[in-house]
């Protein structure tokens, strides 16, 4: 699916959301959190015209901890959209023996990827009872690394994302459960971030605990081509005002 074709799907949706919206929503809630996420690396990448590395039997890749920081900003203001921001790290390192990659044949020496994202996140709350509905827009900065025995190559990119996200409360007790989806598919690539969780609130304080998976790939974008997938167990804490 093309970008162009991606913004005007969301935006009709949207337009079509909001007049389910209910102006009435709860009060305003600002929140600010960050934890870790414990992920083990799979699949394969490589350069144009060079090798196709699996990340684990050619370049070692084993379990990596990464931390990530987020906020967010809810109103009653039905036009408005709330928002959240969120920032994250994902770091493997391992090494590598007699492969090709950025041009350069039977490259041996330390490998490693690094990849950063920033979302900016627009989303409506369509249902805020003891379910909540959210669907929105992300607009995720992606910028990343890959180098093999100092040979790097790097991605830069700006790109919108669908964003749903449920969330199932318990009446009473101060627990939930829920998830939410990132994702976009166009010309040939995909990225897709899952995040299913439990979450606990007391007073001001909350932690969530879950499963995230991030799926990734690269049709020739920036020279690279990948399939990769890091998936594990994540753990934060919140604040909620």
């Amino acid at each position: 699916m093309h970008k162009s074709t991606l913004f005007a799907a969301l935006f009709t949706a949207l337009a079509l959301s909001i007049s389910s919206l209910n102006a009435n929503a709860d009060a305003l809630g600002f929140f600010i959190g960050g934890g870790a996420w414990d992920h083990d690396a799979s699949g394969t990448f490589g350069t144009t015209g060079d090798d196709i590395l699996d990340v684990e039997a050619d370049l070692n890749y084993g379990s990596e901890q990464d931390a990530y920081v987020w906020a967010a900003f809810e109103h009653f203001v039905p036009l408005i959209p709330n928002i959240r921001v969120e920032a994250a790290t994902l770091e493997h390192t391992g090494n590598a023996t007699n492969v090709d990659f950025n041009g350069q044949p039977l490259l041996s020496g330390n490998s490693s990827l690094s990849l950063d994202t920033t979302d900016a996140i627009l989303y409506y709350r369509l249902l805020d009872n003891w379910v909540n509905f959210d669907f929105g827009l992300n607009i995720r900065t992606i910028d990343g690394k890959f180098n093999i025995a100092d040979q790097p190559v790097s991605i830069s990119e700006s790109i919108p994302m669908l964003y749903l996200s449920a969330q199932f409360e318990l009446p009473l007790s101060g627990f939930s459960v829920g998830g939410d989806v990132n994702v976009i598919d166009y010309d040939g690539s995909k990225i897709q971030e899952v995040r299913l969780r439990a979450m606990y609130e007391m007073g001001i304080i909350g932690f969530e605990a879950g499963l995230k998976t991030t799926s990734i790939e690269f049709d020739n974008v920036d020279s690279i081509t990948a399939d990769m997938e890091f998936q594990g167990l994540m753990l934060g804490a919140f604040l909620h005002f």
